[in-house]
């Protein structure tokens, strides 16, 4: 997550350096400017099939044997702003008006090409009298020879469109359809809207509720659909083979010949005898992704049961590169100026094992600071220890974390299991010890503690980083005890997320999200700065700097609270499919006491953008505090991937 905002009421300009968002400073600005563009160089030098939008373009040149150019003129009659910016982007006239054709095939194609589918946009409108002609030179398409003669060019070419009048659905047969489903389910009743693509919506709906049903070879038969032009209704007929009802069978893995198949079928969980699902295998290609060994999965059930009735299912893969070894460089706002490299191996010794060492300096160029602060850890994974949804986890780590709250020292180890129990609830549990050096506003101290954490988590959401629906429950027990100070204790934490889609399109989604803590400590001196708990920031109340909500002492320093509490709304609105636009209210707080006072509340409002990438929206958010106080910026601008909850 990258943050950065200005100096708000209270700020302390001694300190630009603000912990959950950015501010330069006169003599900071040039050294931040340079890092930012030595990782672009680098990134330009080691990945050179890289575009890093805005700074890079890509640039291609196409030699088009006997070219021809032409203009174009798109005239749309009856037609309406929306209607005709679609077909306006169907046209591969207009998409590629600045590339000539070869010769007037390519012409002639490219029109052909349009006419196809700007009819399909008029039906997808529910248009079925439109008409669509491309006349090149004046004369209609099927008119030219490819071997005439053009004239000079730019070729002249003009696409006409009339649009017609909208028909209705008229006399609607389907079936046989899947229990629980109606024709009013299906958007295609009669006097709806008779646009295509309801159609074909509904067709894949039947059948796909077939195969929800246990019928994996359920297929759509023949659809008649005829057009009464004096009526202006569309007749449709849709009929579906629904297939016989099957368990699963046997499992075979194609490819992947450097992982242990017995881990892959069983990570799957695909269980013959089971009724067939297709939400089983998408499952299973989520939980074999989830290995990180894998280019590409699929798991596809078969075209035909065996004699045994069930139905065999395949699954394929690819196995990704096993070594891996990168570099960054990077400016945050929380770690500054940084250098990370790292080692990497997918798939150590066939059963998906994976290990990753990392070695880490932020905090450069900062003269606020004269020691760099940094990261030295290592990461082993182990899938499949006792049974194929049970993983062992090791983690060691050494490293030096600034922030305005606290800084410490920290050696720790960390052992521990993560179980799936069913497709929606996990748990864990691990054993860590902690050596830690704290610098904050008590004096210096040193901690030994072991902890061991317990977590449960329940997880209905529709999509982890771009949820429209569902909900999202953690819970985390970790006692503690604590060696040089001989003081027991416990933290208990709970975080909350609902989502709920008010439309059937899924573009208006209501999300909520409430998160506390408590830490059972009479003292916080007795426990590590960076266990007691705080609030502020990206994950908690957008607006306000990073952990600066929360007790101080009477020199205003902050010291760490015994409980917090935090809750956020969210109304996020998809404009298109591309594009979406979030108005949002976070409200919390960090408290002395162990139990939240939830009256005593700071609010911070907001809006964002989210642009749909392949991996996930990029969230980009500006925050502002209502009531600012020391050290808090007026606003805050958070980047990252993914909704904020």
């Amino acid at each position: 997550m990258f943050s950065f905002g200005r100096d708000g009421p209270g700020a302390n300009r001694m300190a630009p350096r603000k912990v959950g968002w950015f501010a330069l400073r006169p003599g900071v600005t040039s050294r931040v400017v340079g890092v930012f563009l030595l990782a672009l160089m680098i990134a330009g030098t080691t990945t050179p099939a890289l575009a890093i939008w805005p700074f890079s373009r890509a640039e291609t040149t196409e030699t088009v044997p006997d070219p021809v150019r032409y203009t174009l003129d798109i005239q749309v009659v009856g037609g309406n702003r929306s209607l005709d910016r679609a077909l306006r982007n169907a046209s591969s006239l207009y998409s590629r008006r600045r590339t000539p054709t070869s010769g007037l095939v390519g012409l002639l194609a490219r029109s052909r090409e349009d006419i196809g589918a700007l009819t399909g946009v008029l039906y997808q409108h529910a248009r079925y009298a439109g008409e669509v002609t491309v006349l090149i030179e004046g004369r209609p398409t099927q008119s030219w020879s490819p071997f005439d003669p053009v004239g000079p060019q730019p070729v002249p070419v003009v696409i006409e469109v009339v649009v017609g009048a909208q028909f209705l659905f008229g006399r609607v047969d389907a079936g046989p359809l899947p229990p629980g489903v109606t024709l009013q389910d299906l958007d295609i009743a009669p006097g709806e809207l008779a646009e295509s693509g309801r159609v074909v919506d509904a067709e894949d709906r039947i059948v796909g509720g077939w195969r929800m049903a246990g019928h994996p070879l359920a297929s759509a038969g023949e659809t008649e659909i005829v057009a009464d032009h004096a009526t202006r209704t569309l007749d449709v007929s849709i009929w579906v083979d629904p297939g016989p009802v099957a368990d699963f069978g046997r499992v075979d893995v194609v490819g992947g010949e450097g992982v242990n198949h017995n881990l892959i079928i069983g990570r799957a969980g695909i269980r013959p005898g089971e009724l067939y699902s297709p939400k089983a295998t998408r499952k299973a290609e989520e939980r074999l992704r989830d290995l990180g060994v894998f280019e590409s999965v699929r798991v596809v059930p078969g075209e035909q049961l065996d004699p045994d009735g069930t139905i065999p299912v395949e699954i394929i893969v690819s196995e990704r590169k096993r070594r891996v070894v990168g570099a960054g460089v990077n400016y945050s706002n929380t770690e500054g100026a940084g250098i990370e490299v790292f080692w990497a191996h997918r798939n150590l010794w066939g059963g998906a094992e994976s290990l990753r060492l990392s070695a880490q300096v932020s905090n450069l160029f900062d003269d606020d600071f004269d020691e760099p602060d940094f990261r030295v850890a290592g990461r082993f994974r182990k899938p499949g220890v006792f049974d194929p949804m049970t993983d062992f986890t090791l983690r060691t780590e050494a490293f030096r974390e600034t922030t305005d709250a606290y800084r410490v020292t920290t050696a720790e180890a960390e052992a521990g299991l993560t179980r799936a129990f069913t497709d929606t609830v996990s748990g864990e549990a691990h054993v860590e010890i902690e050596r830690t050096r704290t610098e904050d506003a008590i004096p210096e101290e040193d901690y030994l503690t072991t902890t061991l954490t317990g977590a449960i988590d329940w997880d209905r959401r529709d999509n982890r980083l771009d949820p429209s629906r569902g909900f999202h429950l953690h819970v985390e027990a970790a006692p503690a005890y604590e060696f040089l100070h001989g003081k027991p204790f416990a933290t208990f934490s709970k975080d909350f997320a609902i989502y709920r889609a008010v439309d059937s399109e899924r573009r208006f989604v209501l999300a909520g999200r409430v998160a506390a803590a408590t830490l059972t400590v009479d003292n916080v001196r007795d426990v590590p700065a960076n266990r007691r708990l705080y609030a502020g920031g990206a994950g908690s109340v957008r607006g306000y700097g990073y952990q600066n909500i929360g007790p101080r002492n009477k020199k205003g320093d902050h010291i760490g609270g015994r409980s917090n509490f935090a809750v956020s709304g969210e109304v996020r609105y998809r404009v298109s499919e591309a594009l979406g636009l979030v108005a949002f209210v976070d409200a919390g707080n960090a408290y002395r006491d162990m139990i939240p006072d939830i009256g005593d509340l700071k609010v911070g409002v907001g809006g964002g953008i989210r642009y749909v990438t392949p991996v996930g929206p990029l969230r980009v958010d500006l925050a502002f505090p209502l009531d600012p106080g020391r050290d808090d910026p007026s606003f805050a601008l958070y980047v990252g991937l993914g909704q904020a909850f």
